[in-house]
């Protein structure tokens, strides 16, 4: 099956970068509200245009509401779906760039554009590793979705509304984050502290500034599964009378009051507030979906890697039995945000393959 799909895969390498492109030059970044598009035109658009894709390679489509679409092939009955869940919304371009950033230009092997990487070539990978497999002549034995999203980087509403209006898949993954199989997510805290200059100087030249900040404030926390406590995302501002300090914490499995009543007692005389939190996504790590995915990779990759968690947030973190599954490959750093955004066109065509792959024997499970 591997030199199969290997070579289906070969042959159409040129139609997914025409595909692909036709994604990246639609500028997807979220906007007011207008019409019936929630996200704005051009994430309303987005989503038209992978429908049109899909409709071409003889997919059946849906729209829901210009907040997500999918394009599904086999069989649609109760037995649930399986699915690839991705986004299609894309974050500003930067300043810095060399490359125009709603382009898709092709330089030394790799695919520049907003999106390449986060997340229109992977999902349109995952998209054509349907395609492999429709070719192959498989027989798909219920229904598989390869499910876009319009408002993954603006905070996922998108997918709380889809989930509003669908049944949640019975497998699936999201090529949003890394390989191999991901069977966990780290906790996220927003955390606020805020009061007089003479304090607040006080807290970062001694708790912030020097040493680790994580021992400092005392919430050195870790765990078998996600590591040690994380902190980052630190910003200083003023407002009216007072200066505000803020940072992001990816916690392991702990008691976010635990935190919180740490962070008070190493600020005196400062007020910490909690803005927001996410608790940790963690699925069985030895349960079969796991098992595939990371076989999937291995299979394909001739490797030998084990299944992790990870400090991002995918839709994986509020969506039921899907877990991350690509797109960067071990020791590779992330470069999504990153003003000159593109993605390795070799990389591109070997997730075809793993996704090719890895819908094969979730096919095969699933019967």
């Amino acid at each position: 099956m591997k030199e199969k799909i290997s070579e289906m895969a070969e042959s159409l390498l040129d139609d997914l970068i025409e595909d692909l492109r036709s994604l990246l030059v639609i500028e997807s970044k979220k906007s007011d509200p207008c019409r019936d598009y929630p996200y704005g035109i051009n994430c309303g658009r987005v989503l038209e245009k992978a429908l049109e894709i899909g409709q071409a390679h003889g997919f059946s489509t849906k729209n829901i509401d210009n907040r997500m679409a999918y394009c599904s092939i086999g069989k649609e009955n109760n037995n649930g779906y399986i699915c690839a869940m991705g986004h299609l919304d894309v974050v500003e371009e930067m300043d810095g760039r060399y490359y125009p950033p709603f382009k898709g230009e092709i330089h030394n092997n790799r695919i520049y554009a907003r999106g390449a990487l986060d997340n229109k070539g992977p999902i349109m990978a995952a998209f054509y590793g349907l395609i492999v497999l429709k070719k192959l002549g498989i027989n798909f034995n219920r229904e598989f979705r390869i499910i876009f999203g319009a408002d993954e980087e603006s905070g996922m509403s998108d997918l709380e509304y889809y989930l509003s209006k669908e049944k949640p898949p019975l497998a699936g993954f999201t090529p949003d984050n890394k390989f191999p199989a991901i069977y966990g997510e780290r906790a996220r805290a927003r955390i606020e502290v805020s009061g007089s200059n003479e304090k607040m100087e006080e807290f970062i030249n001694t708790k912030i500034f020097v040493g680790d900040p994580v021992t400092n404030l005392g919430i050195d926390f870790a765990d078998e599964d996600f590591g040690k406590m994380i902190l980052r995302g630190k910003k200083l501002s003023r407002r009216d009378y007072e200066y505000i300090f803020s940072f992001t914490l990816a916690t392991p499995k702990c008691d976010i009051d635990e935190v919180i009543g740490s962070i008070k007692k190493k600020a005196p005389g400062l007020n910490v507030k909690l803005l927001d939190y996410k608790k940790w996504m963690e699925r069985d790590k030895t349960s079969s979906l796991v098992k595939i995915l990371n076989e999937s990779y291995n299979y394909m990759m001739d490797d030998e890697a084990t299944p992790t968690s990870t400090t991002g947030m995918t839709y994986a973190h509020f969506c039921p039995n899907i877990i991350p599954f690509g797109p960067s490959f071990p020791g590779q750093n992330g470069i999504a945000h990153l003003p000159n955004e593109w993605m390795d066109l070799d990389d591109l065509f070997s997730l075809v393959k793993i996704y090719a792959y890895a819908f094969y024997r979730l096919n095969e499970y699933y019967k």
